[in-house]
């Protein structure tokens, strides 16, 4: 297959930041393997995650509760930790602040399912031969308690943590063990840092729109494709 199967142009030219707007064309390419971020893409956590990060950014900094809710919303994407190291350099309260959300975050995210349409999404993608992955930076104990009370059979799972991250070292671990090339394999995240990681790794990207709004990825990615909702995925394929 000649060129890039999935993107609608290189995806390296738009994801590294603001330039030409890439030509659109009305679908996409079946890729044969969909990573999929979860907070926020395949569940709706997003809202939990930044109340329980204002909670705890109020608690340890006494940060004002709007300023701490933008901060983590800006930062998203990345491990609590990182997003720390991000909104607060160096300060000495990180460490055991990032523990204290890891802690939490499981009791009031348990709860969060997958939407019906989302999940009907997922079923017909893996009927027309595609391969669905979770690509998160949530911690692997959280991902594989979402994967266990999904009731939904992914082909793999992926977390934060030994060795693992968003990015290269989930595509490598999924190339390996489908033995698909980059070029056949597409991300869908919901946060801006999403694309930057799909960019540096010169994958294929579509953004879910929710955690940032289709104008804002469309202002920092032009060109590439926005979805209201994952179920949208499935018309953008051809």
């Amino acid at each position: 297959m000649e060129g890039p199967s999935l993107a609608l142009s290189s995806p390296t030219a738009a994801l590294r930041g603001p330039g030409p707007a890439l030509r659109r064309q009305a679908t996409l390419r079946l890729p044969k393997v969909l990573l999929c971020d979860l907070d926020g893409t395949l569940i709706d956590t997003m809202p939990i995650l930044a109340d329980l990060a204002t909670d705890v950014l109020a608690e340890q900094y006494g940060m004002p509760r709007s300023l701490g809710r933008e901060l983590y919303l800006t930062t998203c994407g990345l491990p609590f930790f990182q997003q720390l190291d991000a909104i607060c350099p160096g300060d000495p309260r990180n460490a055991a602040t990032a523990e204290l959300f890891e802690g939490r975050k499981p009791a009031r995210c348990r709860s969060a399912r997958m939407p019906n349409d989302t999940r009907r999404a997922l079923f017909s993608l893996q009927e027309r031969g595609v391969r669905i992955v979770v690509s998160s930076n949530n911690g692997i104990d959280n991902v594989q308690a979402f994967e266990r009370d999904s009731r939904f059979p992914f082909d793999l799972v992926l977390g934060y943590g030994d060795g693992l991250a968003k990015g290269v070292p989930h595509i490598e671990r999924a190339v390996s063990t489908f033995g698909v090339a980059k070029s056949n394999m597409l991300f869908m995240g919901d946060s801006l840092h999403d694309g930057e990681i799909a960019g540096s790794a010169d994958l294929a990207f579509v953004g879910v729109a929710g955690t940032f709004s289709k104008e804002r990825f469309t202002l920092r990615f032009p060109g590439l494709p926005v979805v209201q909702r994952f179920a949208d995925i499935v018309e953008l394929f051809d």
